[in-house]
């Protein structure tokens, strides 16, 4: 009976052990989250500033952080983020990342964590430039002609899952205005104040695709 009460002693420990290292912190200023360590990973998401994140860990180099976004479990650098205990990457555990494990339990079902796609990360390291194979045309050509084809076709991706993102936020604050019980000029008062900012959105998101489509064409 002790050996049992002592193994499950540590199984609980072992439990909660990931819970306490987990921390509370911000950022301050906006920020892109990635789908893995590194700039060149897939962009699943941003938080704005002010707005707070759950860091689970940290790389061992301390560059990115495993946190949880508004919106998905991600990558995001680890100047980013703020805390009142002092640097973040001092208050919770090393961590590694395995983009298989990683993707399976928090993308699992999202179309661009294809096979295909895979092939390409997994000879990637962390927090690296993409390997001159990918970046340099006089060795191959075609490969970086391909990585441009993806880079183009996530952008493509990215920008549709946030513009449907903020659709569907949009479309939540109209119900609420429509059950709010206020006067009908109140709730078309309402109603268009959430198109104003959904417009907003998609006007400011296709003016940083174009700009950032121009830097690349330089």
């Amino acid at each position: 009976m002790p050996a049992i009460q002592s193994l499950s002693l540590m199984v609980l420990i072992a439990m909660a052990t990931p819970v306490a290292a987990q921390q509370t912190g911000h950022v301050d200023s906006l920020a892109r989250l990635r789908a893995g360590p590194g700039d060149e990973y897939r962009l699943v998401g941003e938080v704005k500033a002010g707005n707070p994140v759950t860091v689970y860990g940290c790389l061992e180099g301390g560059r990115w952080c495993d946190v949880r976004g508004p919106d998905a479990r991600c990558w995001i650098p680890a100047q980013a983020i703020v805390s009142g205990r002092g640097a973040v990457t001092r208050l919770v555990p090393k961590v590694t990342f395995a983009l298989d494990a990683y993707w399976d339990a928090h993308y699992r079902g999202r179309e661009w964590t294809v096979e295909s796609e895979r092939v390409l990360w997994r000879q990637h390291s962390p927090g690296d430039s993409l390997s001159r194979e990918m970046m340099e045309p006089r060795r191959n050509e075609h490969i970086r002609l391909e990585n441009e084809r993806i880079k183009r076709e996530t952008a493509e991706i990215d920008r549709a899952a946030f513009n449907r993102l903020d659709r569907d936020r949009r479309d939540d604050k109209i119900k609420r205005c429509e059950r709010s019980g206020r006067q009908s000029s109140d709730v078309q008062s309402c109603i268009s104040g959430a198109q104003r900012d959904y417009d907003a959105a998609i006007r400011e998101r296709e003016s940083r695709a174009e700009y950032e489509h121009r830097m690349r064409g330089r």
